[in-house]
């Protein structure tokens, strides 16, 4: 007779090793459980309840290195706000005009490495904070179709004003997971389910620019053991918001577009197009205690990300 953790709570993102489902316990495995020293950290809190039900905990404490890698598209929260100096546009300038949102495209990707330092306060509960460095560019394209106020008037159609923007940027964040496990419907392995929530704010170091990320994901999968190693599955559904403030000066001289604009300053808010994303991940625990673990994530649907990290518990 299978048991659950916890009576199917929701959970969510980036902690693999999870509170790990037994079977009923042998004696000899019932003995070591009961007996096994408190960790040194106190974590978790009812732990001892935990193990008098059969349940083996991860180490409590954790610190993980990852890679993400994502491109998506964005769009323009509101109108793009230019003031150009020199050439044609920015004669007796500089003069200001605007760029309506709809005629404004922008591509995005994004590569980062992020460290998290995560802790199970209770067997079902865990927080983690993120610290990371992102290098990430931005293609914004903007028709001049429809702007207002050129001295242009229709030669300016069809012109596209093309502004790439990289940037870097040092990231925090914190996160919570809540991590459960029902009997199995199939076979005797139980199913796991996450739910993952997540606020990480990025400060960029080469544009005026604060990028806003919240994250939310239902996650559901299964662990099986490899002799003394464990290795899990998880298909993901995520909700992922991305907003971003970018205001900068891109200079044009020397290229085709120098007669009509040679300094341009901008400003423009803008968020992740799509919202919505599935993933699917791997998670291989090993070592003496389980205590290293690899992960890879992959998303795809709306957008496309790979996640690939190493982490060791304590």
């Amino acid at each position: 007779m299978t048991k659950s953790l916890l009576s199917l709570p929701l959970c969510f993102f980036l902690t693999y090793s999870l509170s790990s489902h037994a079977a009923e316990p042998d004696v000899q495995t019932a003995v070591n459980q009961l007996t096994k020293p408190a960790h040194w950290s106190g974590l978790p809190l009812l732990a001892d309840e935990a193990t008098k039900r059969g349940h083996d905990l991860p180490l409590p404490i954790g610190v993980s290195l990852f890679y993400n890698n994502i491109d998506a598209d964005y769009v323009a929260d509101n109108d793009f706000q230019v003031q150009v100096d020199g050439g044609l546009l920015g004669f007796r300038g500089p003069n200001d005009y605007v760029v309506p949102a709809e005629d404004v495209s922008i591509t995005g990707s994004d590569r980062s490495v992020q460290l998290k330092i995560d802790a199970w306060i209770l067997p079902f509960w865990n927080v983690y904070a993120l610290l990371g460095y992102t290098e990430g560019r931005k293609d914004i394209r903007a028709k001049l179709d429809n702007v207002e106020g050129l001295p242009c008037d229709d030669a300016c159609n069809g012109i596209v004003l093309p502004i790439p923007i990289e940037y870097t940027a040092k990231n925090y964040g914190i996160g919570t997971v809540l991590a459960g496990q029902i009997d199995p419907i199939i076979g005797d392995t139980p199913v796991i389910v996450m739910a993952v929530g997540a606020i990480v704010n990025a400060n960029t170091d080469t544009t005026d620019s604060v990028i806003k990320t919240k994250l939310a994901s239902i996650r559901v999968g299964q662990r099986y053991d490899i002799g003394s190693d464990k290795l899990a599955w998880f298909l993901g559904f995520s909700h992922q918001s991305v907003n971003q403030n970018v205001t900068g000066d891109y200079s044009f001289v020397g290229t085709d577009l120098a007669p009509l604009m040679e300094e341009v300053k901008f400003d423009i808010d803008l968020a992740k197009k799509e919202t919505k994303n599935m993933s699917v991940s791997i998670n291989y625990d090993f070592g003496p205690r389980n205590e290293w673990n690899l992960y890879t994530e992959y998303g795809f649907l709306n957008w496309q990300h790979l996640i690939i990290g190493v982490g060791r518990r304590f």
